[in-house]
């Protein structure tokens, strides 16, 4: 009897470990609004086009990628349409953009 009870107590544990992984963590839910309202224009809802014809489809890219090239733009090192927005966000705005674009595939 102890044994069932353990196995169900484990089943029930990975599956709350489970769920709340998949749940969204404020920054995620941050990260989301930023990207529809400030992104989503030029690079798509799921981050799908080339913005202005000209950038990376971004949603292809990795989070070290995004971040990098966030802080160049926002540091006026690349040039592009978008600077403007970039040079608004926060550096935990970069970070929670960077780990979100990825999840739009």
């Amino acid at each position: 009897m102890k044994a069932f009870y353990l196995f169900f107590g484990s089943l029930f544990g990975l599956s709350f470990l489970a769920q709340a992984e998949t749940v969204p963590n404020s920054e995620f839910i941050k990260a989301e609004k930023i990207y529809k309202r400030s992104c989503a224009t030029c690079h798509g809802k799921k981050g799908e086009k080339p913005a202005m014809g000209e950038s990376k489809i971004i949603n292809q890219l990795k989070t070290e990628e995004i971040s990098t090239t966030l802080l160049e733009r926002q540091k006026g090192k690349l040039i592009g349409a978008g600077n403007p927005v970039k040079q608004r966000l926060t550096q935990e705005e970069i970070k929670a953009l960077s780990q979100f674009i990825p999840t739009l595939q």
